[in-house]
């Protein structure tokens, strides 16, 4: 299942992608208001520059593990099987 998941999970990771760019504008433009600072522009302050790229990560990594738990369940939901792992003690109560 895993395999088949796999283009399933490339176009989740490009819609999380693109939604966690978009968020992230939105929300830096909320937080700061002003242009994005970069970690190799001197004179844009270390403090922004350090902030932002936290924000960014963060953000980031939030939209991409949101998308594919939703991705995975779609998938449940269409072939019937989870896509992912298990953990041992769930698939022994399972049985």
């Amino acid at each position: 299942m895993k395999l088949l998941f796999k283009p399933f999970g490339l176009v989740a990771g490009l819609v999380a992608s693109r939604a966690s760019a978009a968020i992230f504008d939105q929300v830096w433009q909320r937080v700061d208001g002003g242009d994005l600072p970069s970690a190799e522009v001197r004179e844009d302050p270390a403090g922004r520059a350090i902030a932002a790229a936290a924000l960014q990560a963060a953000i980031f990594a939030g939209t991409s593990a949101a998308v594919s738990r939703y991705g995975m369940h779609v998938f449940e939901h269409t072939f019937g099987k989870w896509p992912g792992d298990r953990r041992e003690d769930q698939e022994q109560l399972g049985s």
